[in-house]
């Protein structure tokens, strides 16, 4: 494996509503935020409850990780141990450093347990060995209460297509629109519907950025295919001058990217 930065911190234990923009929100207080990622399942799209956060400089980084826990829409979320384990386990290979990452887990945190998927297939992948015990899937919501924010969350897209245009084109207190969600998820069939729906594939949200930049930082390829073939501008720049392509961490996307 490459050499890990010393500034990127996992983040553990965040309840299912937290996104990439709600986890660079909190951080962001500590330091300047270069990346925050949350990490999702490509086959429900919902969140797998952990993340992580890469602070620009040590400043940030200490600030963040000096504090035991944080709160984040409720739920405690841990922001250093589980991150310590993972750095300790230096240049090996996958295999090995997945087992002496349970190994080094299991010492600094008491409470956590390998969880094992009763689904089909084997759970090989490095992230799902930062489960945590005890950490139970938050009540959903009722759907009486459901917005269209929550439907594009979920990917319903045939709630989505009983809402007017008006509805369709609202933003919520970050300046997010339907299209950054579903961007934000790697929804495409989702996001295809809305920008059917005359949807501005380029408007920005409070930071100036696309829906583009989200897909990108995010590494949804698809989904960025999707949003240049309905017109998406690559050289919009966000708040912080970047723009989509310098926001990507996958060397696929940026390739991609730069194609264009």
């Amino acid at each position: 494996m490459a050499s890990r930065n010393l500034y990127k911190v996992f983040i553990g234990n965040l309840p299912w509503t937290v996104g990439h923009r709600e986890l660079r929100q909190h951080f962001s207080q500590f330091g300047f935020v270069t990346s925050a990622n949350v990490v999702f399942d490509k086959s429900s799209g919902m969140s797998r409850g952990f993340g992580f956060v890469q602070f620009g400089n040590r400043n940030g980084y200490d600030s963040a990780t000096s504090k035991p826990t944080h709160f984040i829409e409720g739920s405690i979320v841990n922001g250093k141990q589980k991150w310590e384990a993972w750095k300790s386990m230096g240049d090996m290979t996958k295999e090995e450093a997945m087992k002496q990452y349970v190994a080094a887990i299991s010492d600094v945190d008491p409470d956590w347990e390998l969880k094992v998927g009763t689904g089909e297939g084997p759970r090989t992948s490095w992230v799902r060995v930062s489960s945590l015990a005890g950490n139970e899937k938050d009540e959903d919501i009722p759907e009486k209460d459901k917005n269209c924010f929550d439907w594009v969350k979920e990917n319903n897209v045939s709630k989505v297509k009983d809402l007017e245009t008006q509805v369709l084109q609202e933003k919520d207190e970050n300046g997010m629109t339907l299209l950054h969600w579903a961007a934000d998820r790697g929804y495409s069939e989702m996001a295809k519907y809305l920008l059917e729906r005359k949807i501005n594939v380029n408007e920005r949200d409070a930071d100036g950025q696309t829906a583009l930049h989200y897909a990108a930082a995010c590494g949804h390829a698809d989904m960025i295919r999707v949003l240049l073939d309905h017109g998406a501008d690559v050289s919009i720049q966000d708040s912080e001058g970047l723009q989509a392509e310098e926001c990507a961490e996958d060397n696929a996307v940026k390739d991609l990217l730069k194609l264009l």
